[in-house]
């Protein structure tokens, strides 16, 4: 799969999400903020990513977030995603990635290569644990010469690479292929970009990015026997011994063998209405 978007920030200005959307827009990725040039840990809020943020989601386009980084070291780097989650991230919803952009001249470029992957790592990890699906942002050039990008292996790269191709390294998520050329988006320059991975549905499926998991029961049975079977019969679930097994498995019983033990105490949870759905 290839999805067109775009990210934006408040360059881009009072951006009409409308007409972008006309104009064939899958998703976006915003600026939540950025670390101040200046001292390289002061750290602000885009003037538009709250504006940016609802205009998106009435117009019903998926979105995610990033923060310009000039991390150069592991508490830095969670410094700045405690930030980010405390005045950008937290009470909201993002169906795309959480990303730290790393690009910074001032500060990162001279920093080397293991003291800026630290940074990155604590930015990561301090969101990773919060629920958040997290991503990096960086040029092909600076994975290859600023990080080492084989310590992060486990994490998505929104690469930026300005060419006519899609880069090969690093293994990428996302590509920003044009960094405000080419035809405007709802008559505004923009970066453009392209996802690769059903991003939305992954963080259904997972709950994250603040789209919370909630456990669904089936019914509470008036069924008063001891058969688990009969039980399941009685709210017209299917009582095979594969949809036991799944059932079993949502409830915590990962070795379901249809026990008299195992089958009362699921039975038990389905007459208090506290037995779990398997989907």
């Amino acid at each position: 799969m290839q999805l067109f978007g775009i990210d934006i920030s408040e360059f881009q200005g009072d951006f009409d999400f409308y007409k972008a959307k006309e104009e064939g827009i899958k998703f976006a990725m915003l600026r939540a903020g950025y670390t101040d040039r200046d001292n390289g840990i002061s750290k602000s809020i885009d003037s538009r990513f709250e504006e940016n943020y609802r205009h998106a989601k009435e117009n019903g386009i998926p979105i995610g977030a990033y923060w310009y980084s000039r991390a150069t070291n592991y508490e830095r780097g969670k410094e700045e995603a405690i930030f980010m989650y405390e005045y950008c991230l937290k009470g909201k919803r993002f169906e795309y990635p959480i990303a730290i952009d790393v690009e910074d001249n001032i500060y990162q470029r001279k920093a080397g290569k293991k003291e800026l992957t630290e940074a990155i790592k604590g930015f990561m990890e301090y969101l990773e644990d919060k629920g958040y699906y997290v991503i990096i942002y960086a040029s092909d050039y600076w994975f290859r010469r600023y990080i080492e990008t084989n310590e992060l292996d486990k994490y998505d790269k929104w690469v930026a690479s300005w060419n006519n191709t899609r880069p090969t390294y690093p293994k990428n998520g996302m590509w920003q292929f044009s960094g405000g050329k080419g035809k405007p988006i709802a008559d505004v320059e923009c970066d453009r970009d392209y996802a690769y991975k059903n991003y939305p549905q992954i963080m259904l499926d997972k709950g994250l990015n603040g789209f919370m998991h909630y456990d669904e029961y089936y019914p509470k049975t008036s069924y008063q026997g001891n058969s688990f079977i009969d039980g399941l019969k009685s709210i017209n679930v299917d009582s095979s011994f594969t949809k036991r097994t799944l059932i079993a498995h949502a409830n915590n019983i990962d070795d379901y063998r249809g026990t008299s033990k195992q089958n009362t105490y699921l039975l038990d949870l389905l007459k208090i209405g506290k037995l779990k759905k398997d989907s």
